[in-house]
């Protein structure tokens, strides 16, 4: 295999990452504002979301089947300091 050979397929697996990444967040933001509404994503809940991990995003949209209230998806989640 060529290096440019190398390269396409290195790009299109980190192409398709990205995608996969990005889908999750995109359901589990669905998932949140079907279930708390659409007030819960400020800000701060969507830039936490856009930096979670693959695992992260994947732990939160389990915990949302059982959770009873929005704190409940994100008990890891650090609390605003001010």
């Amino acid at each position: 295999m060529t290096l440019a050979e190398r390269l396409l397929h290195r790009g299109k697996q980190e192409g398709r990452q990205e995608g996969r990444q990005e889908g999750r967040l995109l359901l589990l933001q669905r998932q949140l504002t079907k279930r708390f509404g659409q007030d819960v994503l400020d800000i701060r809940v969507q830039e936490r979301l856009r930096t979670a991990s693959p695992e992260q995003l994947d732990l939160w949209a389990e915990r949302i089947l059982d959770a009873r209230a929005f704190e409940d998806v994100f008990s890891d989640f650090p609390e605003d300091p001010s």
